[in-house]
């Protein structure tokens, strides 16, 4: 039965050398398994499937360089760290062989090495291999490792030109190792794990307050946040929510809410309560990914929305895709009798948003306008489209 642990391999003509890597590697959290000879390189590789590999690049029989070309060749995907006595340009120089050639390298130690620089290495590598949890991201919230991006959304006039109207806050979490994470990494665990109310709260506490920030500015938009089902089942939200907004002192319609159907397969008494005091307290409330094969259309009277967002898996074939486009036809149409707004997500284009245009789709958003970005870029992204939104009217005028 393979190991649960990482498995990591130690690979040094020197038996001394391998054992204190393993013993080192077994402290950091890996299964440590070792090799003096290098020619079995290639068979604990297929056979053991390492995680980590800790090669020395000066071994009888192989040079380091063409271990690193086979790894290359076999598309080996487990982290190398490279150990040495060598000089430090010949460690560079195969170092960089090895990135170029796609590998993944952790980076060098050169010999005689310090075994507490070797376990920190470790620890960091294992750190970035294991399955992230709900207790990292418990952590994560209260060490303030999460952010917010936001991707701007633009809103159609009358002449068919669009300007910057809101922003949507998505969250982002700055791994001390892994780097930035977008929600697809870490959001369906923390929901899992109970920790929806605190992750929403967050980022509904600095979109908020980045929001009065703009404002003072002069740069008025609006903000948006997509928010969990299961706060559609706590009751204290929309006064808690209410509050935030009191203590900026900002109007409740600058803010909006995004709910996606599949959030709404389930009508309690407490989905109408507290989704209609949200309505109450001006607060505006979208159904999202709507056309994604759950709708349910009688939740577009039933329930108090005011806005509707069509699934970018519609709206990013409409150019192409006859039915594509007359299903968001159809339910700009429909959405616009009911008397809601609509918009548009997964624009990447230019020939998709004149389509909607066409269409008469009030809003939209997507990459053609902007990925989600830092609050500090969104001036300047506004006064881009501003210029760009001038120079279309004036060629086309």
């Amino acid at each position: 039965m393979a190991p649960l642990s990482p498995v990591l391999l130690a690979l040094d003509d020197d038996e001394q050398i391998v054992d204190t890597i393993c013993a080192i590697g077994t402290r950091a959290g890996f299964h440590s398994i070792a090799s003096t000879t290098p020619t079995a390189l290639r068979e604990f590789v297929r056979t053991k499937q390492p995680d980590v590999i800790v090669l020395d690049l000066q071994m009888p029989g192989v040079d380091g360089v063409s271990a690193l070309r086979h790894l290359a060749d076999t598309n080996v995907p487990a982290r190398i760290l490279l150990v040495t006595g060598m000089d430090e340009r010949t460690i560079a120089a195969a170092e960089q062989y090895g990135v170029h050639r796609g590998l993944n390298i952790l980076g060098t130690l050169q010999k005689p090495f310090e075994p507490d620089e070797l376990l920190k290495r470790l620890e960091h590598a294992h750190a970035a291999i294991r399955p992230l949890t709900a207790a990292d991201l418990q952590q994560a919230i209260e060490n303030r490792e999460l952010l917010v991006y936001y991707q701007p959304i633009i809103r159609r006039f009358a002449d068919n030109t669009w300007d910057i109207a809101s922003v949507e806050a998505l969250l982002r979490w700055d791994h001390p190792i892994r780097g930035l994470l977008t929600p697809a990494s870490f959001i369906s665990m923390g929901e899992a794990h109970g920790l929806s109310r605190a992750m929403t709260d967050f980022m509904l506490q600095r979109g908020i307050e980045q929001l009065k920030g703009w404002l003072a500015a002069r740069l008025r938009i609006g903000l948006r946040a997509n928010i969990a089902a299961t706060l559609i089942a706590d009751l204290a939200f929309p006064d808690r929510l209410e509050a935030m907004l009191l203590e900026q002192n900002l109007d409740p319609d600058l803010l909006a809410l995004e709910i996606t159907e599949t959030a709404m397969l389930e009508q309690t008494p407490e989905t109408f309560d507290i989704l209609t005091r949200l309505r109450i307290k001006n607060i505006g409330l979208a159904i999202d990914d709507f056309g994604i094969g759950y709708s349910s259309l009688t939740q577009l009277f039933r329930m108090p929305f005011n806005e509707m967002k069509i699934d970018k898996s519609l709206v990013n074939k409409i150019v192409e895709s006859k039915e594509a486009f007359i299903m968001v036809d159809a339910l700009i149409s429909l959405a616009h009798k009911l008397g809601l707004t609509v918009c548009a997500e997964g624009v990447e284009d230019a020939p998709t948003l004149d389509a909607l245009g066409r269409l008469g789709c009030d809003y939209a958003q997507g990459y053609y306008v902007s990925p989600p970005v830092p609050a500090a870029e969104i001036p300047g992204i506004i006064a881009r489209w501003e210029q760009q939104q001038r120079r279309a009217f004036v060629k086309d005028a």
